[in-house]
This record gives C-alpha cells, structure tokens and sequence, in this order.
C-alpha cells in the first residue's frame, strides 16, 4: 500500500508539493517559484492540476539546496544539476551584491517598505538565507546608526517577514530542534533565523530578549539538540549549565559561524 502522502504511478511512487517540502525543508512558495520563474524540478500534474513530484525530482531539489549552500544563485542552478557539487562553480558578481545593498538602503531610508518588500522577497528567491545574511544583510546593517528609522524599520520588516515564514512552516518541519536566544543582540539573533528558515530545523525562539533563567527554562522544555546564542554575555558556567540543561551542543553566534543546513548537521555530529 502507498504511504499515505504518495501515489503510485506504475511502481514509482509520487510526492504532493506539500509532502517534498516537508522532506526538503524547501517551502511550497519557493517550489512554485522555481518551476515556474527558472524551470527547475518540474512536476508530473493530476487531471485536477496538482503537482507530484517523483524521487527524482526529490533528489534534483536537494542537489539544488546542495548548489545554493554553495553560493550560486538559483538563476545559474539549472545549468549545474547535471554537475556534481564537487565541481568548480561560478562566482556571483560582487556588483550584484552592492547594487541590492544600495537598493534596500535607499528604501529603508525612505521608509518605503513596499520597496524593501518587493527586493527582499525577490532576493530571497535568488539566494538562501544563510548567503543572504552574509553578503547583503550583514554588510548593509553596519551601514546603518544603530539609532536610526531605518535601523529599526530592517529589525521590524526582518522579524514579521522571517516570523511569518517560520510559523507558516512549523507544521512540516521534522529536523533536529534548534532553541536560539538571545540577550541583547537583536540583529543577529534574526540574521540567525532568516539562515535557519532554510532548513528542515524546528526552531523555537523569543521575540525580546530573557535573563539566564528563562533560558534555562527554555531549554528545560524545549530539550532542543542545538542551542544557538545570539550575543557572548554568558559566563563560561553558564553557558556549561544552560548546555546542561538543554542536553545538546551549544554554539556562540558570530559573523564567523556558518548557518548553512550542512554547517549545523556537522555541528550535531561532532558538538
């Protein structure tokens, strides 16, 4: 009998939209995006319509989050798939980079938020999050006062957008649970989340930031397998205990530490 997430064509089963990213931590706003903005992984449809997807398109996903993990945009992807990812790979103009940094600073210093909405979910189309908080996110912030409107309205759009995204997911997501927290370090504490919502990680985070006792009651329970921390403001005894009490490897987030999906799944084979 057919899992009850497939069906069957011949002796190959098939995958609904919903059932592959559960499987590949790719959202079904981003399939749809794929298939019909580049012509990635195109689907089989049923008389009504729906997608199915086969084993092979499964793994073609992968390949595809494998070649993103990697820094190639998603416009450069379809000519690669029939290359390992091993082979050498092309680079993104850094002009690109500049360009869409001056863009979003523009917008955020207009206070034009449909305009950031419309480059961030555009570029959020063409990257993963992991790049993005690297290249773009991350070099535009330090541009900006601490203090600014538009030092604030990046924090405020950053944390409904990414917000929005990790609740619509949460449901289908199966990986390892991530606790990540946070002190006084708001923006990395995001640019955190923004890599994370990449993956298949079931994250669990508070919006302002909590006192060692909380944490410790968070990671009492959530028991997450992976703690992330947002600032250094702990002790090394408290960063043993908090890592005691979450049962779990605990990681000091910095500009240096990879949030790419391959980067945590090392981190919990070897904490």
């Amino acid at each position: 009998m057919a899992h009850e997430n497939q069906e069957e064509q011949g002796n190959s089963p098939l995958y609904p939209i919903r059932e592959v990213s559960r499987l590949t931590g790719v959202n079904t706003v981003t399939l749809r995006a794929w298939e019909r903005r580049y012509g990635l992984v195109i689907p089989q449809r049923t008389p009504k319509g729906h997608r199915l997807y086969s084993a092979e398109d499964i793994e073609n996903v992968r390949r595809i989050l494998q070649w993103l993990d990697k820094g190639v945009s998603v416009s450069q992807v379809g000519d690669l798939l029939d290359q390992p990812p091993e082979m050498p790979m092309p680079v993104q103009p850094a002009g690109d980079w500049e360009t869409l940094q001056q863009q979003l600073r523009n917008s955020l210093e207009q206070l034009d938020e449909e305009r950031l909405d419309l480059l961030f979910c555009d570029a959020y189309l063409r990257w993963p999050g992991h790049q993005l908080v690297s290249e773009l996110l991350r070099p535009l912030i330090n541009t900006l006062p601490a203090a600014s409107a538009a030092f604030s309205l990046l924090l405020r759009y950053l944390r409904s957008r990414i917000g929005e995204r990790l609740q619509h997911r949460c449901r289908t997501l199966s990986g390892p649970r991530v606790l990540l927290l946070s002190q006084d370090n708001p923006a990395e504490q995001l640019f955190a989340l923004l890599a994370l919502s990449d993956t298949d990680f079931q994250v669990f985070w508070l919006d302002q930031p909590v006192n060692f006792e909380a944490m410790c009651h968070c990671a009492e329970k959530y028991r997450p397998q992976l703690i992330l921390l947002a600032d250094q403001q702990l002790s090394a005894s408290q960063q043993q205990q908090l890592q005691q009490v979450g049962r779990g490897p605990l990681v000091l987030l910095s500009p240096e530490q990879p949030l790419d999906a391959t980067s945590l799944y090392n981190l919990l084979r070897n904490p």
